[in-house]
């Protein structure tokens, strides 16, 4: 998805009162925040699959 495309969706999903800090932005994109989670989160998808709604 091109960035200007989701800057504009994130636009709309955001309440009105609800600012980002410029200087936040791409910050922490290259970190491995949450990581355990992520992998733990991943090999559950792996090995049980998608749950049916």
């Amino acid at each position: 998805m091109k960035i200007a495309q989701k800057n504009k969706i994130e636009k709309k999903k955001q309440q009105k009162d609800y600012k980002i800090n410029p200087s936040l932005q791409g910050k922490y994109d290259n970190q491995p925040l949450f990581q355990e989670k992520v992998n733990r989160a991943n090999h559950i998808l792996k090995t049980v699959g998608i749950p049916k709604f």
